[in-house]
């Protein structure tokens, strides 16, 4: 395909085709906040989607207002669901996802079959009366549904493992030509080099500037940090809880090769301090033979709340996290668009912004003050 740009009169402005798409919305600022604590009627209206696939919902939003089950705000002469506390916005969540709620999951593969051709309705059958709400999940862990807005099959015991739904059912794949196809025509990735798969060998620390300060304080071991999604925290689960922190030195700790360490002067369980240009992150060291050399690893998103001493090369102010010594980098590929699969899609198809080729210097601290 060849990518015209509708700004510069190459091609008709289409919104949504050849630009962004346009969206009209209506403002009333003296009921800013009821609107915030509330569930508004476009789920009722327009239903939910996610991933290609839709369901309607109309009968669960209203639910949401007859039902003693669940809250109301009134405003304006009208009842809606309530989402000011965050058990009733869980519930909300719970009630309206295919995943919980076992009648949206057979309207939601009733769509699918609709859209493919194919028998899906059975892999919902199963679970039509399944509801689950947020006492359910406090009373003991539940399995989700089945459900057509994801790409593995859950049900029967059967563990998580994506693209099942696609081989076992014969569901085409979200791409151009509904296949796992490797060679990608879009003039954006063959002017990259990146049409098929391609090894791309990073670029160099001073490529990415990191460490232009920092190293002028003096010669130091580079390194490049890592920062994968926890072991047993991530997002709104958190590992700042007394069980965590016992288990895990009470922080978050860096892991280090042993021969790192060692040239470092640097002991198991020593205070480090992980920095660079942009921040710096406090903690313990983890010496271990499973991290290759010239790599260390800060896993995702520790909680600043306990166990982050004051820094000794930040003049003893309080340090930061992992993304403090982190920066994003935009890959171009990524902004292709309106093309077969690449459709901008939030938090799935989009500009990301990778974090991991960020380069760090650790230095052990003589002394740790909180």
């Amino acid at each position: 395909p060849s990518v015209k740009d509708w700004y510069k009169n190459e091609c008709e402005a289409i919104p949504g085709k050849t630009m962004h798409k346009l969206a009209i919305v209506e403002r009333d600022y003296t009921q800013l906040y009821k609107k915030y604590i509330s569930l508004g009627e476009n789920i009722k209206t327009n239903g939910l989607n996610a991933h290609g696939n839709g369901y309607k919902c109309e009968e669960e939003y209203d639910e949401m207002i007859t039902s003693y089950h669940f809250q109301t705000e009134k405003f304006n002469g009208k009842s809606y669901p309530s989402i000011k506390e965050d058990v009733w916005a869980s519930n909300a969540v719970l009630h309206l996802s295919t995943l919980t709620n076992g009648h949206l999951t057979v309207r939601a593969y009733q769509n699918a079959e609709k859209k493919t051709g194919l028998t899906l309705v059975d892999l919902g059958e199963g679970s039509k009366d399944v509801k689950i709400n947020y006492a359910d999940l406090q009373a003991q862990p539940r399995r989700y549904n089945n459900s057509p807005l994801w790409s593995g099959l859950m049900d029967n015991g059967r563990a998580y493992a994506p693209f099942t739904y696609n081989v076992e059912r014969l569901v085409p794949w979200r791409t151009l030509t509904g296949r796992q196809h490797i060679y990608l025509d879009h003039e954006m990735y063959i002017a990259f080099g990146e049409h098929l798969p391609t090894y791309k060998p990073s670029p160099s620390p001073e490529v990415y500037g990191d460490l232009r300060e920092t190293l002028k304080e003096g010669k130091a071991k580079i390194f490049n940090c890592l920062t994968p999604h926890g072991k047993w925290h991530i997002h709104s689960t958190y590992m700042e809880n007394l069980r965590m922190l016992t288990l895990s030195r009470g922080c978050e700790p860096c892991w280090i090769n042993e021969a790192d360490a060692k040239e470092l002067g640097i002991n198991d369980n020593d205070w480090v301090e992980v920095y660079n240009d942009h921040g710096v992150y406090c903690t313990r060291a983890v010496v271990s033979t499973r991290i290759p050399k010239g790599v260390c690893i800060v896993y995702h998103v520790p909680e600043r709340t306990v166990g982050i001493p004051k820094s000794q090369v930040r003049g003893n102010k309080r340090a930061g996290g992992h993304n403090s010594f982190t920066r994003v980098h935009l890959k171009p590929n990524l902004l292709a668009g309106g093309y077969g699969q690449f459709t901008y899609h939030f938090n799935y198809w989009g500009p990301t912004a990778p974090n991991r080729d960020t380069h760090v210097v650790i230095k052990k601290m003589d002394e740790v003050v909180f």
